[in-house]
This record gives C-alpha cells, sequence and structure tokens, in this order.
C-alpha cells in the first residue's frame, strides 16, 4: 500500500509530487514520519542525489560564509543522513507545531537547510521563521522548487502553517553541524 498514490493522470499527463495523495497523517503521525524516514533511508538514487547536494553546494557555501574566521585550521562538517522529508497534505487545517529545534535535542552548532520540493504558486504553504531567537517576527519563506534557505532552527523559532489548497507540499529539510 506504502504511504500514498498520484492519481490516475495529472494536469500535464505526468504525474506531479503536488498532486501526491498520501494515505493516512504522514504530516502528524510520529509512526508514519518514522516509516517514511526509514523508506528515505532505502533509496539509493535521492541519497545519491542528496549527497551531491551537501558536498556540491552546501558545504561550499558554508567553506565560504566562513573564510576570514579566526579559527584554526579546516573546519569539520557533520550533517544529517538521511534528510527528512516532509509530506504535508491539503486541504487540512493540521500544522507543524511552533517550535525551535533545541526543543527536540539538536545542538547550537547546527544550520538547518530547507528545500521546498514542490510548487509555492500550487500549495501556498511554506515554512515560516523568525530572524532571530525570541524575537516573534516570523516569516514566511518564499521559496520554489530548486531553491534552499538556510536558517538557526536550533535557536530560532519556526513551524508551517496548515495547507489550504487541495495540493501535497513536499520538502526536505537537514541540518549541517560545523566544528573547527
Amino acid at each position: 500500500r506504502g504511504i500514498g498514490s498520484f492519481p490516475a493522470a495529472s494536469r500535464s499527463g505526468a504525474p506531479e509530487l503536488e498532486d501526491f495523495a498520501p494515505h493516512g497523517d504522514v504530516f502528524r503521525r510520529f509512526k508514519v514520519q518514522q516509516a517514511l524516514y526509514r523508506e528515505v533511508g532505502k533509496d539509493a538514487p535521492f541519497l545519491a542525489a542528496y549527497e551531491r547536494l551537501v558536498r556540491d553546494v552546501i558545504l561550499p557555501h558554508l567553506r565560504s560564509r566562513l573564510e576570514g574566521a579566526e579559527e584554526e585550521g579546516e573546519p569539520e562538517f557533520h550533517y544529517q543522513f538521511p534528510p527528512t522529508l516532509r509530506v504535508q497534505p491539503g486541504p487540512s487545517h493540521e500544522h507543524g507545531p511552533l517550535h525551535a529545534d533545541k526543543d527536540y535535542g539538536h545542538q547550537a552548532g547546527e544550520v538547518n537547510f530547507w528545500l521546498p520540493l514542490t510548487s509555492l504558486e500550487r500549495t501556498r504553504t511554506t515554512l515560516h521563521v523568525e530572524t532571530s531567537p525570541g524575537r516573534g517576527d516570523f516569516h514566511p519563506l518564499l521559496l520554489d522548487y530548486g531553491d534552499a534557505a538556510a536558517f538557526h532552527g536550533c535557536l530560532c523559532r519556526h513551524h508551517a502553517p496548515a495547507n489550504p489548497t487541495p495540493f501535497t507540499r513536499v520538502s526536505i529539510d537537514f541540518r549541517v553541524g560545523v566544528s573547527p
């Protein structure tokens, strides 16, 4: 049965990720999210693409941001593997809870990366993040497929509002830790 299916035909004739229809509550139920995490961990082509993204895009970006820092030696990076795949079906009143990742045991030295895999225009649902810890000035990450955002999710609170559309929002997120 899996976690969901695509309708017989999409508007373009080919399946589109926004049209994916999840079975059950993949957005809120921990057991279902864990099963999805395990399935992502078995998908070798997806994981190879993820490794290339981290190696060829994310880590060079972080290195460039650290240039000129007073630290001795080359920084060492540790990244989440596999990434977390988030599936938020709509229409729904369900939302992601407001939280900072420290609430779940994450370390202050981590940087969060969030990448939508679906169209913002179609799902009209995105992650909302505050600009600095405790500020409460939440702003939507107006990103589309192919874009990525980095933020300090360990300390800055963030949440996903309800998805009001008939489309499914899908994204990946992961954390990268930096040590000297």
